[in-house]
């Protein structure tokens, strides 16, 4: 499906260290296509395809000893030009740790031990950092690009509700953008990177992916907790749109970032809805102060205002990224079941799984 931009804010002009962007799509819809083609419910997906950067193609053509027009069968498009496959079809700025597998079984390599380390490795690597470290791999030529995984779409949070956008579609993408100990380049996101430059009027690729497992619960009256740190907060925002259309109001949030002043993220809609007394919200600013506090934080400051929301059987929601906001959220409700409920450790772990079994804790993390 195609989208025109409307419109693409970047939400932390003040901040040296991100750029967040608040962009606001359309659907270019034929007319033979109907409504229900656009259809999604808060907490739904938008993917967005973009292709590598071509300097990075470039790159990798030059270490392969290539010129671009020689060719490679691919297997959803058929025989391409190398040139083309780099820049349009093939995962160039992200290493797959399948690559390294490949390696190790068709080429002998012993590197890595197990799949964790191939995980390790990759993370934070591209195509061209393989090459600069294993210079010999240049060899293969065009063989080498069939290690090489399809270049698939990206996965956003859509951070709006139709009952409140009509026929559009909001995202929160952060640009990604990195050094990285292998190299001294930039990195960058294909698609992050791709949005920073979108202006109005122009048109990307997207599809609508449901959610299912990241859903609202059916009665308005269950109250919610919503978890999220940066562009975690996306959607939560769709999910008020829809529970202020519905007078939902117990509704708590505990957002996380990094300063007040440059990445208080839709701070105007968001205090408006405390103002309106429809949220509840706190915030947990990383650096605003010399001791870090993150929302795992904020959350055992308010345990026992937590445990009653619990008991009056609020449901939990988890956005943000595996490894810090997600593991440290888990860890703050095992204390807090431990400390409000007298639970031991296992039976607030059993507790863990069976909220999330019963879908009363769902969780969308990366």
């Amino acid at each position: 499906m195609q989208f025109i931009v409307l419109s693409n804010r970047c939400l932390t002009e003040q901040c040296a260290d991100k750029a967040i962007f608040h962009l606001v799509l359309q659907p270019e819809l034929v007319e033979t296509e109907s409504d229900a083609a656009f259809a999604y419910q808060p907490g739904d997906w938008l993917t967005l395809q973009a292709k590598n950067e071509p300097q990075l193609a470039e790159a990798i053509l030059q270490k392969l000893q290539l010129n671009g027009d020689e060719t490679i069968e691919l297997r959803r498009c058929g025989v391409v030009g190398v040139g083309e496959a780099l820049v349009e079809h093939l995962e160039i700025a992200a290493l797959n740790p399948a690559i390294l597998n490949k390696l190790q079984r068709q080429y002998g390599f012993e590197e890595w031990a197990d799949r964790q380390a191939m995980i390790d490795y990759a993370y934070g690597r591209d195509i061209l950092d393989l090459l600069d470290t294993y210079p010999g791999l240049c060899d293969l030529g065009v063989d080498f690009l069939s290690l090489l995984a399809p270049l698939g779409p990206r996965y956003y949070s859509i951070a709006s509700a139709p009952v409140a956008v009509g026929d559009e579609v909001h995202l929160l993408i952060r640009e990604v953008v990195y050094r990285n100990a292998a190299s001294e380049r930039i990195h960058y996101g294909v698609v992050s990177h791709a949005v920073s430059r979108l202006q109005a009027g122009e048109v990307v690729q997207g599809a609508l992916k449901a959610n299912p497992t990241f859903k609202l619960p059916q009665d308005p009256a269950t109250p919610i907790i919503m978890l999220g740190a940066g562009t975690g907060l996306a959607p939560f925002i769709g999910f008020m749109q829809q529970r202020v259309a519905e007078g939902a109001t117990q509704n708590l949030l505990i957002f996380g970032e990094t300063h007040q002043a440059c990445a208080f993220l839709f701070e105007e809609q968001l205090t408006q809805w405390v103002s309106q007394e429809h949220l509840q919200l706190v915030t947990a600013f990383s650096r605003d102060q010399a001791q870090k506090v993150y929302v795992q934080h904020r959350m055992l400051e308010l345990r026992q205002t937590l445990w009653q929301w619990i008991e009056q059987g609020a449901h939990i929601y988890l956005c943000g990224d595996q490894t810090g906001l997600a593991k440290g959220v888990e860890s703050a409700w095992l204390e807090i079941m431990q400390s409000e409920a007298g639970m031991d450790l296992e039976q607030a772990k059993q507790t863990w799984q069976a909220w999330r079994k019963a879908r009363r804790l769902q969780t969308d993390i990366y």
